[in-house]
């Protein structure tokens, strides 16, 4: 009898679907719409730091302007670079595309009066193939919720331990870190990003540790 209770209770437990929360549905919720911005950047990586302006409103080859240092001290990759961010400067800087990667399972681990942080394992964009498909299952992810709107106001994503892809590549270490702030339209755009990544493929080691930070929101262009 006691049995047959405690199984009818967790057959009806498992028929009844999860509760949404709120704040992640508010998190959906947030409009991509508003102004494209310019805004000021500095880049640190590859032993440079960078600063710069990236005008989305300009015709390609026009948009990233650097202030320091000259153009006849950077190498011919990060020339390269920045001709690869100036041809896909389209002013998508904001932090509500994080939302696309936190499942509707995210787990709420903190909140204080005005936040909440969640932990998931983040979902693979649309076009991930299947190697990024299975290295994102490896990846622990953490999201920080403005509980008034639903905004993003930090996000993490990193690998608790080594991974190996394929046969020849390892990845030993991957860490993102996010924090976002506050567009003058109320949105919220990426104003630091830290990215560090170590590892092997075909016996040749790899690392790389960038960052970049919009120091300056411009005014919206037209």
């Amino acid at each position: 009898m006691i049995r047959s209770t405690v199984l009818c209770a967790f057959a009806l437990s498992a028929a009844i679907p999860a509760l949404a929360d709120p704040v992640l549905d508010k998190m959906r919720a947030v409009s991509k719409e508003g102004p494209v911005y310019a805004y000021e950047m500095t880049y640190s990586g590859e032993g440079i730091v960078a600063t710069g302006k990236i005008d989305p409103s300009q015709p390609e080859g026009e948009r990233v302007q650097v202030y320091s240092p000259a153009l006849s001290d950077l190498s011919a990759e990060f020339k390269e670079g920045l001709e690869e961010m100036d041809s896909e400067a389209d002013g998508d800087i904001w932090c509500s595309d994080f939302a696309e990667m936190v499942p509707s399972d995210a787990t709420a681990t903190q909140q204080d009066e005005t936040t909440v942080t969640y932990a998931f394992t983040p979902l693979p964009e649309d076009d991930a193939d299947k190697t990024e498909q299975k290295m994102m299952k490896k990846m622990q992810g953490t999201v920080t919720l403005d509980k008034a709107d639903g905004a993003v106001l930090a996000f993490n994503m990193t690998l608790p331990k080594p991974y190996k892809p394929a046969m020849v590549a390892k990845i030993n270490r991957f860490q993102m870190d996010v924090s976002c702030e506050r567009a003058p339209d109320g949105r919220t755009y990426l104003e630091d990003f830290n990215f560090d990544i170590a590892g092997s493929a075909m016996m040749q080691s790899f690392e790389e540790t960038v960052s970049r930070q919009i120091t300056k929101l411009l005014d919206p262009v037209d």
